[in-house]
């Protein structure tokens, strides 16, 4: 029966070591939601601290690459 007790209690520390060691991970549902834009030239949506900033016609638009950005603005001046 000792050596039961004694089993027990070696389990509860190895648990409890292995948990200092090895912290739980925060869940991804704690994190800060990340803020995506539509690029209006291709549909794509991308995380807007990512995103390329452009202002045509006075209004801001984001885009995924600087290709799209210059094809929207191509088509805005085209008549």
């Amino acid at each position: 029966m000792a050596r039961l007790a004694l089993f027990g209690i070696a389990v509860i520390i190895l648990i409890l070591v292995a948990r200092a060691i090895f912290p739980e991970k925060k869940p991804s549902a704690e994190q800060e939601p990340t803020e995506m834009v539509m690029d209006p030239n291709n549909g794509v949506y991308i995380p807007k601290s990512e995103a390329i900033k452009k202002t045509v016609n006075g209004k801001e638009y984001f885009f995924s690459s600087e290709q799209s950005a210059e094809e929207f603005i191509k088509k805005q001046t085209t008549p």
